[in-house]
């Protein structure tokens, strides 16, 4: 497996500011997009909320549909879930950057939504992890913690990461873990901050 110091060395890059990182899907907003699972086995048809398919179990006779995830009005519809998103907006107000690294697959169209919402986050910040364009592989917490490279390489050393998936939280906690000078702080966005 390659480990992080093979590809960057931390000595050649500079400190930069420190970021925030937030989620999208059940972390920011709680929207009505679901994945719609067709299961070739038995013909059956379901579907799953996001926090749902964080616990999901895929097998190769699963197609997934992930379609409504691509509209910005069910987007823009969702009930922010206002404790995280203050968080955002002050975070932006003291001065701290921002970013998004979020399981979807367009990083325009949450780029347009925070934008609904007042909130201009630089698009370089913006990481929809499902894009093959990214060349991320593997799980998504997999592509989270190869998005958090990305800003690593940047520069960025102090973090503080905000989702609703224990998985990704323990994929960034473990990046603090095997990178010396990095330190992630983490928040596990759960049913009490909703």
């Amino acid at each position: 497996m390659l480990k992080f110091k093979d590809f960057v060395d931390l000595s050649k890059v500079g400190k930069y500011d420190a970021i925030t990182i937030f989620d999208v899907d059940d972390s920011l907003v709680i929207t009505n997009s679901q994945i719609k699972v067709n299961d070739s086995k038995t013909g059956e048809t379901f579907t799953l909320t996001p926090a749902e398919f964080n616990e999901f179990e895929k097998h190769a006779h699963h197609e997934m549909d992930f379609s409504d995830f691509k509209d910005l009005e069910i987007l823009k519809a969702g009930k922010l879930i206002e404790r995280v998103f203050n968080v955002l907006k002050k975070t932006m107000q003291r001065g701290r950057r921002v970013g998004i690294i979020t399981a979807r697959d367009d990083k325009n169209l949450i780029y347009d939504f925070l934008s609904h919402h007042g909130v201009d986050v630089n698009p370089k910040y913006i990481f929809a992890v499902s894009d093959p364009n990214n060349g991320f592989t593997g799980s998504i917490a997999d592509r989270k913690k190869q998005a958090f490279m990305e800003l690593i390489t940047i520069g960025f050393r102090d973090f503080i990461f905000y989702d609703d998936d224990r998985e990704n939280i323990k994929i960034a906690d473990s990046l603090g873990k095997e990178i010396k000078g990095i330190s992630i702080k983490t928040r596990l966005v759960n049913s009490d901050w909703k």
